[in-house]
């Protein structure tokens, strides 16, 4: 039986689980980290319940028999777990026959399950038949070739034989691809302080943000690149910073003050001096003037150890952001809008 790529990536995980039984909740990150869509999609819960039934079928898991077991909160009803059946104990004796090529040595002593000598089968192949010779591509492409499935590598990447190091994406000649982010540029005078790149967490702010900046290099105000984070995605789409041209000598973010719009560009920038790109720094004009604001809203109170963490990233404005988010308020960035930033201008020219 031929799984679909969401079933196939949720038995992946099931066969690499550490015990028979498995909750839910784990397969659902799995499934939302693996299809990103369904983190927000209203059709999530019937596609991973179709996914958890089709595993049913192949034999690959069974379903609890109480009705007390499955969450029935909303339709269809999941269960809160299910449970693998037990392993086969005859993969040892099967692996010990086979000398896997030099570089797959290391992987060869690992792989115990059928599914793991099955995929090392693969990869012999694909080595054997001139792999190590080949361009490096992305890695879904390389995905499609090997499996017949573009989504395939998603899931085996996150198992035991490419965290361990054992298989890597360089030893199959392909490599991720960052998520790309809107940006566009506006010609303008030049910066004294570089070429900067802002982002907005927010579309709605994006569009202001990029409206602005064309009315105000028009009238002699610096060019910039303007850009749309694609908010959490942010600390992946920054990778895919050295496609703008000109290339930023700066990259200065603008989001919400809250937990996840402090941790977000704290993640990012993190990322991007690990990948050689500047640092994504605060834009602290803008901050200032949302602080200034004091469009305050309620939000979720947490602990000062939290807070201060998060807040840390806003730099001379880390204290003004932690006492927020340990007092439960938080700041829209939205509040900087097109009105405002047409009124006040020359905060976003000192960005």
């Amino acid at each position: 039986m031929k799984l679909s790529s969401l079933a196939q990536n949720l038995a992946d995980h099931v066969l690499a689980a550490p015990r028979q039984k498995i909750d839910t909740e784990v397969l659902y990150a799995a499934a939302t980290a693996f299809d990103r869509s369904l983190a927000t999609a209203p059709t999530a819960r019937r596609e991973i319940r179709d996914a958890l039934d089709e595993l049913v079928t192949a034999g690959m898991v069974a379903f609890p028999v109480s009705s007390r077991h499955f969450d029935t909160r909303d339709v269809p009803p999941l269960p809160m777990w299910v449970r693998r059946p037990p392993r086969e104990q005859v993969t040892r004796q099967a692996k010990a026959a086979r000398v896997w090529p030099q570089s797959l040595e290391v992987a060869g002593r690992i792989a115990t399950r059928n599914d793991e000598i099955a995929l090392l089968e693969t990869v012999a192949a694909f080595l054997r038949d001139g792999g190590e010779s080949r361009p490096s591509v992305p890695m879904r492409e390389r995905s499609l070739e090997l499996f017949g499935d573009e989504k395939r590598l998603d899931g085996l990447v996150t198992t035991r034989m490419f965290t361990s190091g054992a298989l890597t994406l360089s030893l199959l000649r392909c490599h991720t691809v960052p998520i790309p982010f809107v940006s566009q540029w506006i010609p303008g005078t030049e910066d004294v302080k570089g070429v900067a790149l802002l982002i907005a967490e927010n579309h709605h702010t994006y569009a202001s943000l990029l409206e602005v900046t064309r009315q105000r290099a028009a009238a002699g105000g610096p060019g910039r690149h303007v850009g749309y984070g694609t908010g959490s995605q942010f600390p992946s789409a920054v990778l895919s910073v050295p496609l703008l041209s000109p290339l930023p000598d700066r990259i200065v973010y603008f989001g919400d003050v809250d937990l996840k719009g402090l941790q977000i560009p704290a993640a990012a920038s993190i990322a991007a001096t690990r990948a050689g790109l500047p640092a994504v720094v605060p834009a602290l004009p803008l901050y200032e003037v949302l602080f200034e604001l004091g469009c305050d809203r309620s939000a979720t109170q947490v602990t000062m150890a939290v807070a201060a963490e998060a807040s840390a990233w806003l730099g001379p404005l880390a204290q003004r952001g932690c006492d927020a988010l340990a007092s439960g308020v938080r700041y829209p960035q939205e509040a900087i809008g097109y009105d405002l930033l047409m009124i006040r201008g020359d905060v976003l020219d000192q960005v």
